[in-house]
């Protein structure tokens, strides 16, 4: 989960005044970070991937607890990747996410410590309209009801998922919209880059290897898409506003970071073993 450290990115910062909204019907439940009982003591390493403790046996250089973490977290970061380097057009933004229960499915987080009851949609896009670019996700479903409570000018994006392995009396559902609006616009004078669409067509598969993985966690794919549709790039503040499974802060951290120096990199593969792949 997140911390409440205000100076960094993708931070979600508690509000201090009463809520407008019931405890049932809250637009930001409040974070609560998952505490590893290793994080009490100074001298432990945790895994950069499932923040376990990595076994005091494991070389001194090793970063994830075994190699199955270690190529989750490749595959991850690798499939963020990095945002470019450029200069970005304008001033720093101010952008934020929100993938709050979908309208009607509140009941499928009771056991995680953020729940908070069906959320109050209209709270929620009016506190998102105080960014300079945000996005919101909701089901195909829920979609008319949520776009009644939008603003003027916002923009609705696709992402296919897949339909679900299951027999239905109607069609299956396979895909979920991406309301957004603002952010940056391309420069028309840099040369062409990474194309932006308002569509992405990726599957879903579990982080089986995320001890704080939730119902609807994101894949690194659609997180990518989602930063290059709102036109991110390093120094833009991003707020997580539902963190859930933590998948999109750790998005954002590896998609601003800077590349690695190739004579940095360590050769060989400082993690212990374990059995199995971790597919993310």
């Amino acid at each position: 989960m997140l911390t409440t450290d205000a100076s960094r990115s993708a931070v979600v910062e508690r509000d201090a005044s009463p809520s407008p909204a019931s405890a049932t019907r809250r637009a930001r439940p409040e974070p609560t970070r998952r505490v590893a009982p290793a994080e009490r003591d100074s001298s432990a390493r945790l895994c950069a991937w499932c923040e376990r403790r990595i076994p005091d046996a494991t070389r001194q250089d090793a970063i994830c607890c075994s190699v199955r973490c270690r190529q989750a977290r490749h595959r991850f970061t690798r499939t963020v990747g990095t945002a470019p380097q450029s200069v970005a057009l304008g001033r720093p933004l101010r952008l934020a996410y929100a993938d709050p229960p979908y309208p009607g499915n509140a009941r499928l987080y009771q056991n995680h410590p953020d729940y908070g009851g069906e959320v109050d949609h209209a709270t929620l896009i009016a506190h998102l309209t105080t960014y300079d670019g945000w996005a919101l996700s909701t089901s195909a479903a829920a979609l008319p009801a949520v776009l009644a409570l939008c603003p003027p000018g916002v923009r609705v994006a696709a992402w296919h998922k897949g339909e679900r392995p299951t027999a239905s009396r109607w069609p299956l559902n396979a895909w979920e919209p991406v309301i957004y609006t603002g952010g940056r616009p391309d420069d028309p004078s840099r040369p062409p880059g990474r194309r932006r669409v308002d569509s992405l067509v990726h599957g879903v598969s579990a982080m089986t290897t995320l001890p704080s993985r939730v119902v609807g966690a994101k894949p690194a794919a659609f997180c990518r898409w989602l930063f290059d549709l709102l036109g991110a790039s390093p120094g833009d503040h991003f707020d997580d506003l539902f963190p859930g499974s933590g998948a999109v802060a750790r998005a954002w951290n590896a998609f601003v970071a800077a590349p690695l120096d190739p004579s940095n990199v360590a050769t060989g593969d400082a993690s212990p073993p374990a059995g199995g792949d971790a597919s993310t």
